[in-house]
């Protein structure tokens, strides 16, 4: 085969390949839109049902460092938004955004020392999506010596479901929710289903749930999490030579084809641990 030829055949490889990949997004696409269409119904009956009842719900969030902490924040403001995608003049739902918040009428203000803890603070508080205000105090030099933090007791919650559509899955990405910080759960189109939807509910009302380990991704890594870890071999190293000594008499060995004295051996090295 000619160069041309062979090039014209990786060509046409890459091609079909190509449309392949596009045929299954599209697939996906449609998969993911009736999932996320259902979930979508889901969310804003719920939610316009907790708006109404407005649930007696207080929180607990625990800030970076020296057991700071925001308590009796009270859960409310319910909201879901369906962002949409349009193709070749159809709409698909893209992903689903649930926000509420929690918070209180009270104040909190944190005072760090050193401009690194100070920097440290500072991003804590970015990355979550906390609101302060900031007084630093410098000296002579210019230096950061300490800084006050002041904010509002109020943390903001997100919750995303968007279709992973390269990989044929649902993602739900949860911000604030339960506790600072962000953690993503991921389904398969045939997992995501009403038991997944009620499971999150009842974290965000705070009920009794089993959310976070449902699905076969955080199965795995639940299993992987838990799993001990293998030990690590021994470097084989060549025994000292040992000189004759004698006059010295050496104590019978242990016979290790003797079964119950290798099972004994285990278990005591295991009761070592």
């Amino acid at each position: 085969m000619g160069l041309l030829d062979d090039l014209k055949q990786q060509a046409d490889t890459l091609r079909q390949k190509e449309q392949v990949s596009q045929e299954e997004i599209s697939q996906n696409l449609l998969l993911a839109h009736a999932k996320l269409k259902d979930a979508l119904h889901y969310w804003v009956e719920l939610f316009n049902s907790l708006n109404v009842i407005k649930p007696a719900i207080t929180r607990v969030y625990y800030l970076e460092g020296g057991g700071l902490r925001m308590e009796n924040l009270r859960q409310s403001d319910y909201n879901v938004n369906g962002r949409r995608l349009t193709l070749d003049h159809k709409d698909y739902i893209e992903a689903i955004v649930l926000r509420f918040r929690c918070a209180s009428d009270q104040k909190l203000t944190i005072e760090k020392q050193t401009d690194p803890v100070v920097q440290r603070m500072r991003e804590h508080l970015w990355t979550n999506n906390l609101k302060f205000d900031l007084k630093e105090i410098r000296n002579e030099r210019g230096y950061v010596e300490r800084g006050i933090f002041t904010m509002n007791c109020e943390i903001p919650v997100m919750v995303t479901m968007v279709g992973d559509l390269e990989n044929g899955r649902i993602k739900i990405v949860a911000k604030n929710l339960e506790k600072l910080g962000e953690f993503t759960n991921i389904y398969e189109f045939d997992e995501f289903n009403k038991e997944v939807l009620e499971e999150l509910g009842k974290v965000i009302i705070a009920k009794p749930n089993n959310f976070r380990t449902l699905g076969r991704h955080q199965e795995h890594l639940r299993v992987t999490a838990t799993r001990p870890p293998r030990p690590a071999a021994e470097p084989q190293t060549r025994p000292p030579v040992q000189q004759p000594q004698p006059q010295m008499q050496q104590a019978p060995m242990e016979d290790v084809s003797d079964p119950t004295k290798s099972f004994l051996g285990s278990i005591k090295s295991i009761l070592k641990r």
